[in-house]
């Protein structure tokens, strides 16, 4: 920008050159704007949108004209409660400043956006407050990628259910809230009987088959974004249950088992389980034990079920090789 003249002859020649100097600002901050594929949003003192930059046309799907007048919390998932939020931690930060900001928002055709928000007080001569000015850019991609990369780490290649890693993440967590809150929390083990013989028998594709049918089975049998559904490893399998005590959880297993059945009891493939409940004053390798003990109580009643030790049981109790066998009844006790 020139520099103003400290004198001129004529009256109007400092006006002049200012209002010169104003456009060629003006004009140079509209090229930049417009040139900026960022959402760029300025708000009068009532939250009113009065700016809507091209960028932020092309983000939202919505033409200025229209998006001019409206609640910047309109564009907002969590409305009023994500305005207030920004508003919070504006009033909070001493520069009156807030920098990437993750925050989700709406576009057109029921679009949701996430974007990294950076905000700001807009104020006038005087130092007083009477609007904000937004700028976020979409960070939707590298949000879902993250998302991705995460699931991947958390999840079974095979049956999609989550795996051994995420399990024991899970169930810490978990068994710590149900302590916290003083909540119900059980857990179901469950093992393919017969599965290594049909394995050998078939072939490794046909047992593909059979574990991905029972991994389906799992996830049609428990609540969504409540319960969880694993595979612990090889035919192993772990439902995680919170707010649900024993009985409950043993009507979730008996689901289970007339589900698989249906599916390829014909294959000469059975299921076993064994359900517990976290005790008062209990902690999650007791719960893991105690369902484990439990399925193979199970598996005791049954002929030509190997009896062998469970991954999830040796992971915690590692000095135990062998299954859990429950006493023998039929053996009288040892004298003495």
């Amino acid at each position: 920008m020139s520099h103003m003249p400290l004198f001129t002859p004529r009256l109007g020649g400092p006006l002049i050159a200012l209002s010169r100097d104003f456009i060629r600002v003006k004009e140079y901050f509209e090229a930049i704007v417009a040139s900026s594929g960022d959402l760029i949003c300025t708000t009068d003192i009532r939250g009113r949108i009065i700016y809507f930059s091209p960028g932020a046309e092309v983000m939202l799907g919505m033409p200025a004209d229209r998006a001019i007048g409206m609640p910047a919390h309109d564009f907002y998932e969590s409305g009023r409660d994500a305005a207030q939020s920004i508003m919070s931690l504006l009033r909070d930060s001493p520069e009156g400043l807030v920098r990437n900001h993750e925050m989700r928002v709406k576009a057109a055709k029921g679009r949701i956006i996430t974007v990294s928000m950076s905000a700001s007080f807009l104020k006038d001569g005087r130092g007083r407050v009477i609007g904000t000015l937004g700028v976020a850019k979409d960070i939707s991609d590298r949000v879902d990628l993250e998302q991705r990369l995460r699931e991947m780490t958390r999840t079974d290649d095979l049956t999609g259910l989550y795996n051994q890693r995420h399990f024991h993440d899970r169930l810490r967590e978990e068994t710590s809230r149900a302590q916290r809150q003083r909540r119900k929390l059980s857990l179901i083990v469950f093992d393919l009987d017969g599965f290594k013989q049909v394995n050998d028998r078939l072939g490794h594709l046909e047992g593909d088959r059979i574990l991905c049918d029972f991994a389906k089975t799992l996830t049609a049998s428990v609540r969504r974004e409540v319960d969880a559904a694993f595979r612990y490893g090889g035919d192993e399998f772990v439902i995680l249950l919170p707010e649900t005590g024993a009985p409950g959880a043993a009507r979730v297993a008996r689901r289970v088992t007339r589900s698989a059945k249906a599916a390829f009891g014909k294959d000469g493939v059975s299921t076993s389980w064994g359900a517990a409940e976290l005790e008062k004053n209990g902690d999650m390798a007791s719960l893991v034990r105690r369902a484990d003990v439990a399925m193979y109580k199970m598996k005791a009643g049954r002929d030509g079920v190997r009896m062998r030790g469970t991954a999830l049981a040796r992971a915690f109790n590692p000095s135990s090789q062998a299954c859990p066998r429950p006493p023998d009844r039929r053996r009288p006790p040892p004298p003495g």
